[in-house]
């Protein structure tokens, strides 16, 4: 299990209303090498599946910082134009290759923001002729303490791109805002208003041989559904983060999945397809992994396959379910974060839901029996193997099959 961390600070309105929010990369080691194609596809997958963007940012836009490799390899375009503001950093070099991603972008109708602008970037991207792409030019106060310099800047911008969104950012005082207001900019951001705030949550840990198994189905023009949804079955932290995906406002549907299958079909091979993409580069980018597996994953694994088994020998029809209802059985304790909570966002099944609460029902008596076996509690096994009116022989032989099958899978 990893945290994940993340901040976020408002960026004003000249009313001091909230406009949207620039995202941050943050990390609890503080001596980690600096990678900013890493920290940009970090701060994108735990803010669209580890944490919700509509948790972060409610309809607000989200600036996310853009490296010169992320636009050459097109990274925004599994993303949709509404969904962020590419915040393109000051020290990427305006090359040929760069200036027509930057064009193909804009044509696209993606929304983008020049980053710490001085005036000597200014003029460079002026004579470039490449301000025209651009919405927003975020003008540093910092590196630029001089007010008569922040004014010629600031009216330059006005007088030969009116169409323009002129943002000062590191705005360190109230001050210093109503001095940017006064200079015509039209959105803040800095110290004045807030510090950045971190937001934290729990990743339930993954394995990089599951997205090379899917890379290498899902590219595929005869493309088998069923199979990519076997293969993220056998993966926790991808069959969480699916339901989560397919759960947020972005889908607006009301029903319930009773299955990892169910899910892959209703997003479909091109919506797996980006978000299988971002994951995977966050895999490649990573240089270090984290080795050992945590008890509570195996536990889900082992709790999956044993309430398949038992639910196969006696409820047939709801195999998918006592699956779901084994595998996410954990994730309160994975993630630190209430049942209630975490069944909110993924809308699971009734019948799953019912029986994680402990409410009475076949499937929960079958869970029970999963999980007793795993705290060899023999006097529950015996009371809950007879309730069932299923055989000790039988009962035991799903046990080791699914023990047998988690080993296969995580060793």
């Amino acid at each position: 299990m990893s945290i994940v961390l993340l901040a976020k600070q408002p960026i004003l309105d000249c009313n001091q209303t909230v406009y949207g929010y620039e995202l941050l990369y943050r990390s609890e080691t503080a001596t980690e090498k600096w990678n900013g194609d890493l920290a940009t596809v970090e701060v994108m997958i735990n803010a669209f599946l580890n944490i919700g963007i509509d948790q972060l940012a409610g309809s607000n836009p989200v600036f996310i910082n853009f490296t010169e490799n992320l636009i050459i390899n097109d990274l925004a375009s599994h993303f949709s134009s509404s969904d962020i503001v590419i915040e393109l950093l000051e020290d990427i070099p305006l090359t040929t290759e760069l200036k027509t991603k930057i064009k193909s972008l804009s044509d696209r109708g993606y929304r983008l923001a020049l980053d710490d602008v001085t005036p000597q970037l200014f003029w460079e991207w002026h004579e470039a002729d490449m301000i025209k792409y651009l919405r927003y030019i975020k003008i540093d106060f910092l590196s630029i303490p001089d007010i008569r310099d922040r004014k010629k800047i600031a009216s330059v911008i006005r007088s030969i791109y009116p169409q323009i969104v002129l943002l000062a950012e590191k705005v360190e005082t109230i001050e210093e805002f109503n001095e940017a207001r006064y200079l015509g900019f039209h959105l803040f951001q800095g110290y004045f208003y807030m510090k950045p705030q971190v937001m934290k949550a729990f990743e339930v840990p993954s394995y990089y041989l599951t997205y090379v198994q899917l890379i290498q189905q899902i590219d595929q023009k005869d493309c088998d559904l069923t199979n990519i949804a076997k293969t993220i079955q056998n993966d926790l932290s991808l069959s969480y983060q699916l339901l989560k995906l397919i759960n947020s406002p972005t889908y607006q549907r009301s029903e319930r999945i009773n299955s990892i299958e169910r899910a892959v079909v209703l997003l479909g091979q091109e919506e797996i397809k980006r978000w299988l993409y971002l994951l995977a580069l966050r895999e490649t980018l990573q240089h270090e992994r984290t080795e050992g597996v945590d008890m509570l994953v195996k536990s889900s694994y082992y709790r999956a396959k044993m309430c398949e088994y038992l639910a196969q020998q006696k409820v047939p029809q709801l195999e998918q379910e006592a699956f779901l209802l084994g595998y996410f059985s954990q994730l309160s304790a994975i993630l630190r974060q209430p049942l209630d909570r975490l069944m909110g966002s993924l809308s699971l099944d009734v019948q799953i839901e019912s029986a994680l609460k402990g409410e009475p029902s076949l499937l929960t008596d079958i869970y029970q029996l999963a999980v007793s076996y795993e705290q060899v509690n023999w006097i529950k096994i015996d009371q809950l193997t007879e309730k069932l009116d299923l055989k000790r022989a039988e009962v035991y032989q799903a046990y080791r099959q699914a023990n047998a099958w988690t080993f296969e899978l995580l060793g």
